[in-house]
């Protein structure tokens, strides 16, 4: 709190007071089990108190530290309290360590109670755990530092030349720049924050589970920001319906959810259009088009590897001009394929190459997990890679200006 406090004492004090009125609220339904009406009001007040904080914050535009993370980890304990899924935490302090969690505050991983709640009052500091926890903090900070900053150059600069001037060559080079980037800052965060959890004795669940290996938009969406896309799943589109009671309600409830996860990310009509692009594509799989897919697996990793950088184009853009802009950039051919300087592709693949080509790399899922294996014949090398990556880090680190967390402004 103190470390957090040095930015912005206010936000840390509206963490705390928030912390503080939800374990009073949860405390509210257990002492009010007799009154069922009372004690359904008061949950319901609990539930809307925070959504209309998150929703306040995220208008105003000043969000503080980690709300839309810990906002949801507040309202899936409330609801897992009320149903009586899980105890109530009896210890405030216990209840603030489980929120405040310094690795998952800012980015999550999104923690359920009952998955922190035994170590809450144990955890398990032992020697084993600082070396497996700081194997995976390292793969982390490398993913961050030496290949989601890296490619964020390039963004950047496609950003500053402005889109009407790049060719088609470069604007997909520029989509899948992004595409990589967002992935390794928001994995590596995440990972970083697994690290740590894992070295004081906590173990957070994953957030990536190799996305890019997936064969369907809906699969992509199962292994990307993993515990986001659970906790929609659990405690708005289960308790809707699910797909129990036919398909026009589970389009309605798919509907329901990508709209309201494309307004999580944050209010502009962007990402209103992102949720609900991939609404209709998932919409589409569920019609058929998923069966297909997993049918002829080369055809859906394809179909992935193109279609989400394209939905994340309207991610990234928010000014609508700059979107149709883009998009006419990326689908020109013949003579209107070539802007300005037909060679621009070449000139900036030769500068980011090896950050591209790394990128790729590390996409494929056994490459992880050979850095982050325990097998005994394996650690002496894979503890050589990994104290080069760290040492890489950190130099570059030393030397380059500050770039923070993509996610951190929602």
């Amino acid at each position: 709190m103190l470390f957090c406090g040095l930015g912005a004492w206010w936000q840390v004090g509206l963490l705390a007071a928030d912390v503080i009125v939800n374990y009073t609220l949860a405390w509210s339904f257990d002492a009010n089990r007799s009154n069922q009406h009372r004690r359904q009001c008061l949950f319901w007040l609990t539930i809307l108190l925070n959504i209309a904080l998150l929703v306040l914050f995220k208008c105003s535009g000043s969000i503080p530290i980690g709300i839309s993370f810990y906002t949801f980890q507040i309202i899936a304990y409330q609801v897992d309290v009320y149903k009586g899924t899980c105890p109530r935490e009896q210890s405030l302090k216990r209840f603030m360590t489980y929120l405040f969690f310094f690795p998952k505050l800012q980015e999550g991983p999104i923690t359920r109670y009952d998955e922190l709640s035994t170590r809450l009052c144990k955890p398990l500091c032992r020697v084993e755990n600082l070396e497996e926890g700081f194997r995976i903090f390292v793969v982390g900070l490398a993913y961050k530092i030496l290949i989601a900053n890296k490619l964020g150059g390039l963004w950047k600069q496609l950003s500053i030349i402005g889109y009407d001037a790049m060719s088609t060559p470069l604007a997909w080079m520029g989509m899948f720049a992004f595409t990589l980037e967002l992935y390794f800052d928001f994995n590596g965060y995440s990972l970083m924050a697994v690290g740590i959890g894992k070295m004081f004795g906590f173990t957070l669940p994953q957030n990536f589970l190799f996305p890019y290996s997936s064969v369907s938009v809906s699969e992509f969406y199962r292994r990307w920001h993993a515990t986001l896309g659970s906790w929609f799943r659990d405690y708005v589109y289960i308790p809707l319906g699910g797909s129990r009671k036919g398909m026009p309600c589970t389009i309605r409830n798919l509907l329901i959810v990508w709209f309201l996860t494309g307004l999580w990310h944050g209010l502009h009509w962007n990402f209103v259009l992102w949720g609900l692009s991939l609404f209709v594509l998932i919409a589409m799989e569920k019609l058929g088009l998923r069966k297909l897919l997993e049918k002829y697996r080369i055809v859906g990793h394809i179909y992935v590897l193109l279609i989400i950088p394209l939905t994340w184009m309207l991610f990234a853009n928010q000014n609508f001009s700059d979107l149709c802009m883009y998009f006419t950039r990326l689908f020109a051919f013949g003579e209107n394929s070539i802007h300005v300087y037909a060679l621009d592709w070449l000139e900036y693949g030769r500068r980011y190459a090896p950050y591209l080509l790394a990128g790729c790399l590390f996409l494929i899922p056994s490459i992880e997990r050979f850095l982050l294996s325990q097998k005994k014949k394996n650690r002496v090398f894979t503890t050589a890679i990994l104290t080069v990556l760290f040492w890489m880090s950190i130099y570059s680190i030393y030397h380059s200006a500050t770039d923070p967390f993509m996610y951190l402004q929602f």
